[in-house]
């Protein structure tokens, strides 16, 4: 009987030496791929905070590793050869970098001594889930494959922790409930799949500085940080999202400086900054420092239901320049802050809904904005300042009486403080007469434009506001023509009543007429129509004053009701 031969064991190289018992079993198990495992099944006991107490037999120099993953040793036939190993202490240096890894590397439970380099390296899979490490070096790397951190921690320092700018990730990036006491960088990263971040604890409170730093990274699918908890600004400058931007019931401090810088920023889906449901409630996405998003792009919505903004002093709590929103977006569901919501020129094509909005010491600022769709809200939802300067919308969800949305208007910011209200802007109110006109209202329509001129005569000097209060009086600067007609009715019988009483002079010979005061007062009162009476009898005195009175009136009321008119003819 032919027996099949046995290929020969790899030399081990000799740079490293004699081979522990427990790195001889590492390299034994590689060519299959065989998991060793090192842990003792006592969670207290494995963890790798406490590797130093663990025996000399769990120990595995980082060298070994490296040596067997750069082709020291080969794949068995008919397997696939990998480095599966767990609870082990590993000391030195994990140093891949420029290298060509065709093996999987699968280190659970593991405590590092050295850093992990795999700059400009081509690898598979990085399993490093359960593990500890000091800090991981991967700029320019690509993964063919998936790169988990689950439940990692890296101890890092305040320069160095994570370091992976230009990495291309094929599969996703696994870092649920991670750990990084420094910065987390990703500039330029390229990750093809997801970017799962739940639960995760970035930067340092006592350091400052940055948590993330993502900036143009482009990510395939979602990215998925809810009760992400960060100390130091998450930076996602240019970053592009294939999918969804989930922050729900995230925590973010800037300390003193900028909590989310996205600027630029393009989500394909939608972006969610709402609570997450927690054990006996839950818990709302929370910010210490401006939600910077100028220029950024939601295809889907932008979602910040129920968040709590608290700005830095002197900055505001959410800044959205140019922000384009292709869904909704949302300030609603108790949304909160005390700072700034500006806005400018933000482009939404959905709705803005300010439904339950609890802001009301805040400033929102909508200048030159629009809202395509429209605007959810109530009354007592929006905040006691506004600056509503240049802001277009379609139909509010529920009609309001003009009445009540001018007071709205009402609480426009001065220019020159906008800690105070009382400022005046025309567009505000012609827009709101706009949106009453697109309802066939034309009523509603003109109590707004007189609110508009009452505001604006409230600017003037005092002298200055007289004809405006007499135009007001009168016939409501021309938006109230049945009360240009009730004083033209009054003025009337009030001067027939007059001149029945005072005796005029016939100052034609010829003419035999007798005196009739409610057409003389007619003559006066009423413009272009003429009944005769003035030009055959005439007052001296007391009497001729108030003929020049009569006729001024007249043809203040005369052209206000023809303007009214003019107005309802070219409606229709």
């Amino acid at each position: 009987m032919r027996r099949t031969p046995v290929l020969p064991r790899p030399a081990v190289p000799s740079r490293l030496g004699r081979l522990s018992a427990t790195e001889r079993r590492v390299w034994r198990a590689f060519p299959h791929g065989e998991l060793v495992d090192l842990r003792t099944g006592d969670a207290a006991v494995d963890d790798p905070a406490k590797a130093h107490d663990w025996p000399a037999d769990r120990v595995v120099r980082g060298e070994v590793i490296a040596a067997l993953l750069l082709g020291a040793c080969p794949a068995a036939p008919g397997a696939v050869a990998a480095v599966r190993l767990a609870g082990a202490r590993i000391t030195g240096e994990l140093c891949m970098d420029h290298g060509q890894v065709d093996s999987l590397l699968l280190l659970r439970g593991c405590r590092f001594e050295g850093p992990v380099d795999i700059d400009d390296a081509v690898t598979e899979s990085i399993d490093l889930s359960g593990s500890q490490l000091t800090a991981i070096s991967a700029y320019g790397a690509h993964v063919r494959g998936t790169v988990n951190l689950g439940h990692t921690v890296v101890t890092g320092d305040d320069d160095r922790a994570v370091h992976a700018d230009g990495i291309r990730i094929d599969g996703s990036l696994l870092a649920n409930d991670v750990t990084v006491h420094g910065p987390l960088s990703l500039i330029n990263a390229q990750i093809s799949g997801q970017v799962a971040l739940k639960g995760a604890k970035l930067g340092n409170s006592e350091s400052g500085g940055t948590s993330l730093n993502a900036g143009g990274m482009r990510v395939g699918r979602s990215l998925l940080a809810q009760r992400l908890e960060a100390s130091g600004e998450l930076r996602l400058p240019g970053a592009h999202i294939g999918s969804a931007l989930v922050l729900d019931g995230a925590t973010l401090d800037g300390l003193g400086r900028l909590a989310l810088h996205g600027d630029s920023l393009t989500v394909a889906s939608e972006a969610s900054f709402r609570p997450y449901p927690v054990k006996g409630g839950e818990r709302c996405f929370t910010a210490h420092g401006t939600v910077r998003l100028s220029g950024a792009r939601f295809d889907g919505g932008l979602d910040l239901g129920g968040a709590r903004l608290t700005p830095t002093k002197g900055q505001p709590a959410l800044r959205g320049g140019g922000m384009v929103v292709e869904g909704s977006l949302r300030l609603n569901d108790a949304f909160h802050t005390d700072g700034e919501i500006r806005l400018t020129g933000v482009r939404i094509s959905g709705h803005l809904d300010l439904c339950d909005m609890d802001s009301p010491d805040a400033l929102l600022t909508l200048y030159a904005a629009t809202a395509v769709a429209g605007i959810r809200d109530g009354l007592d939802a929006w905040p006691k300042r506004l600056n509503l300067d240049g802001f277009t919308y379609g139909p509010f969800s529920d009609y309001v009486a003009a009445v009540h949305r001018v007071r709205l208007i009402g609480r426009q910011v001065r220019r020159a403080d906008r800690s105070q209200v009382g400022g005046f802007r025309a567009q505000p109110y012609e827009q709101l007469a706009s949106y009453y006109r697109s309802l066939g209202n034309d009523g509603e329509a003109r109590t707004v434009l007189l609110a508009r001129q009452r505001a604006q005569r409230a600017k003037l000097p005092w002298w200055q506001r007289i004809p405006g209060h007499m135009l007001d009086l009168l016939v409501g600067y021309g938006y109230r023509p049945l009360r240009a007609i009730g004083w033209a009715i009054a003025l009337l019988a009030a001067s027939s009543a007059y001149f029945s009483t005072v005796r005029p002079e016939h100052v034609s010979t010829e003419d035999r007429s007798v005196f009739n005061p409610v057409l003389y007062a007619a003559d006066h009162l009423i413009p272009v129509i003429r009944f005769g009476q003035s030009e055959v009898w005439q007052y001296h005195g007391v009497a001729a004053v108030v003929t020049v009175v009569l006729t001024v009136l007249g043809w203040t009321l005369g052209i206000a009701i023809a303007a009214a008119a003019t107005r309802t003819f070219t409606r229709n």
